[in-house]
This record gives structure tokens, sequence and C-alpha cells, in this order.
């Protein structure tokens, strides 16, 4: 028998928690539904992570998005 949660069985923490990622998930196949590239992907990554409150973790994604050695190679000069 196997075990599965109904959302009427989450205690109500949990159950906002769940809505919140499914709402995170359409977020990401609506940008996706765009046709975005891996540079895309990574940029927003990027950007979104600057929006974190938590400066660590934003520390965190954008050294690892900048220490991929692609990144590099997909860097863009723009001039003002």
């Amino acid at each position: 028998m196997s075990e599965k949660k109904t959302v009427e069985g989450l205690k109500p923490k949990e159950k906002k928690e769940m809505l919140e990622n499914v709402k995170s998930r359409e977020i990401v196949q609506t940008i996706m539904d765009y046709g975005v590239s891996q540079h895309q992907i990574k940029k927003i990554i990027e950007f979104l992570a600057m929006e974190l409150e938590e400066r660590d973790i934003m520390v965190e994604v954008c050294k690892a998005l900048s220490d991929n050695p692609e990144s590099d190679s997909m860097k863009t000069n723009i001039e003002i």
C-alpha cells in the first residue's frame, strides 16, 4: 500500500509551502516556454540570486555560476 499525502492531510505550513513550490514551478515553466538558451537560464538564476535576502546564499550561487568554465566564453561586453 503506497502512502500518499493529500492536501487535506497537510499542516497549514506544509500546505502553504507546497502551493508556493507549485507556483515557483509554474514560473519556471513560463520562462522555459520562451525558449531560453542555457546562457539565458544562467543569467536568470544570477539575477534571481541577487534578489535573495540571504547574502551568503546569493554569493554562493553567483560564485558557482562564475566558476563554470563555460561562463567565461559566454560573457558579453556592452558599451554604453
